[in-house]
């Protein structure tokens, strides 16, 4: 252990919605405060750059920036003063921007540890993202991957040698929030929902990647034999408009409710029946973890690392990226047999209960500790 605190900085994007965000806060208020020092830094400065600002706890230092872009030098170089002028041990950066800007500015300022995390597998990335990520990996002293699939994808595509990468599984909650006790009832009189429907819900960004637009395409298929099923659709993003209209051109706005982004997401899990998770590409996704946490059956896209948790028929069921009727079939198969989705979910929370943010700290820990040392 290293005789004085660890100076650590976590630079990302923006603490807007988003699950590496609420990652970024959750790691930042877990760390030992008597061996680390912890700042967050983020680039952006945006309306919606401060969701999980306030989730932070006093003593983590906050600092943010106000980048128009990825090619502005003069934040770029208030950055790289920033950093030199703190004297951090470690920068850890996650998204694309933090991960190229964040990885540069530590690099210039002479940071002993530079660590990335890779969040997501994306098919069809273009060139000019993985040739960036192929150079950065150079400058990079280790890599958090989080699945196997994440790992390969790492060593494969990005060449990232194989000793300077390590698996933890940082999609982790804080199981805290799962064990107060709810009112089921809250939500669907919130939501003006007949205390008898069924409630299908999603949460994520309403971006392409999440694939909500294959959700609202399945609701009529779903509400063919199921009439009395509503669709709560938590978040926000660039494609929140584009979906409402999808909603109403397919006559089914009155049974989907857009709840915009919410904190309260371990409540609104509980009280629902099916959690759909279509993405059409993911590294593997926090929510997940949520959901197992909440003993929800979830239905989700076999994409990227996905399968590495939700094994099909036994802890949730795995349908085709993008394919509505899909997605349609297997959330009817958990509707009409409550008691599988209730298997599902419970195999689910016993397989994963341990992987909470209190017992994975300690390895995110021990990962800094070494690198710090060896540097040393």
């Amino acid at each position: 252990m290293p005789e004085n605190k660890i100076k650590i900085l976590f630079i990302v994007n923006d603490l807007g919605i988003g699950g590496v965000q609420r990652l970024v806060v959750d790691f930042a208020n877990f760390l030992d405060r008597e061996k680390f020092d912890v700042s967050v830094a983020i680039l952006f400065s945006r309306l919606d750059s401060y969701f999980f600002r306030d989730q932070l706890k006093d003593d983590v230092k906050f600092t943010n920036f106000s980048f128009k872009n990825i090619y502005d030098t003069r934040e770029f170089f208030e950055l790289c003063r920033f950093i030199k002028k703190n004297k951090f041990d470690v920068v850890f950066t996650q998204l694309f921007v933090a991960d190229t800007v964040g990885r540069l500015a530590a690099f210039f300022s002479h940071t002993p540890v530079i660590v990335t995390e890779i969040q997501n597998i994306i098919t069809g990335l273009g060139k000019k993202f993985t040739y960036t990520d192929k150079l950065l990996k150079y400058i990079t002293t280790a890599c958090i991957s989080t699945t196997n699939a994440v790992t390969e994808y790492a060593t494969k595509v990005i060449k990232f040698p194989r000793r300077k990468i390590f698996e933890i599984p940082t999609n982790l909650v804080d199981k805290r929030k799962f064990e107060k006790e709810i009112d089921k009832s809250v939500l669907k009189n919130e939501l003006n929902i007949s205390p008898d429907a069924k409630i299908v819900i999603n949460i994520g960004r309403l971006v392409v990647q999440k694939g909500q637009k294959a959700l609202l395409d399945a609701i009529p298929l779903i509400l063919k034999e199921k009439l009395n099923t509503y669709f709560v659709i938590v978040g926000s993003g660039s494609q929140e408009e584009a979906l409402k209209l999808q909603a109403k051109n397919l006559g089914v706005e009155d049974k989907v409710r857009f709840l915009g982004s919410r904190l309260d997401t371990p409540e609104l899990l509980r009280s629902s029946d099916v959690f759909a998770f279509p993405s059409i590409w993911e590294g593997q996704g926090l929510i997940l973890f949520e959901a197992f946490f909440s003993r929800i059956p979830i239905v989700a896209s076999n994409t990227g690392g996905i399968p590495d948790v939700v094994k099909d028929n036994e802890t949730g069921i795995l349908v085709r990226p993008g394919d509505a009727d899909d997605l349609a079939k297997n959330i009817l198969r958990v509707l009409d047999d409550p008691d599988f989705g209730a298997r599902l979910a419970q195999t689910a929370y016993e397989k994963y209960k341990d992987r909470n943010m209190a017992n994975a700290i300690k390895k995110i820990e021990n990962v800094f500790i070494k690198l710090i040392e060896d540097k040393r």
